[in-house]
């Protein structure tokens, strides 16, 4: 895990609603040879562990996050269990390099201030240097 990921993790917690967060880089800036995981709040132990074996697989929403081009909120998780809704975020530099995701859990959909706290929260991970180790 990287400090500036954790520290982001960590940071989604205290936006409104957020239950969990998971923050998962590339291995490279720019590859699309999976992810890993960065950092993580509110999830751990075999949680944690089924979710990152979940995103190997390039079908998960995580994964196909990385080629969005906006982020997705509110939508149904692809496994039961956790909180009702995930939202997911693509950290990406002004170039378009993207350098991973921002993946929160939630109950409730979320509110404006809460998307444009976590979009600031991606967006400073992209400006970041990529991981801040």
């Amino acid at each position: 895990m990287t400090r500036a990921a954790q520290g982001a993790a960590d940071a989604a917690l205290a936006i409104d609603g957020i239950a969990s967060a998971a923050i998962f880089l590339t291995p490279e800036a720019g590859s699309d040879d999976g992810l890993a995981l960065g950092g993580a709040a509110g999830i751990s132990g075999p949680p944690l562990d089924g979710l990152v074996a979940a995103v190997a697989d390039p079908a998960h929403p995580i994964r196909r996050a990385m080629g969005d081009p906006e982020a997705m909120f509110d939508v149904r998780p692809m496994n039961p269990g956790g909180p009702a809704l995930r939202s997911h975020l693509p950290i990406r530099k002004p170039d378009g390099t993207t350098l991973g995701v921002v993946a929160v859990a939630h109950d409730q959909p979320l509110s404006a201030e809460a998307r444009a706290a976590l979009a600031a929260l991606a967006d400073g991970l992209a400006t970041d240097g990529r991981t801040g180790a």
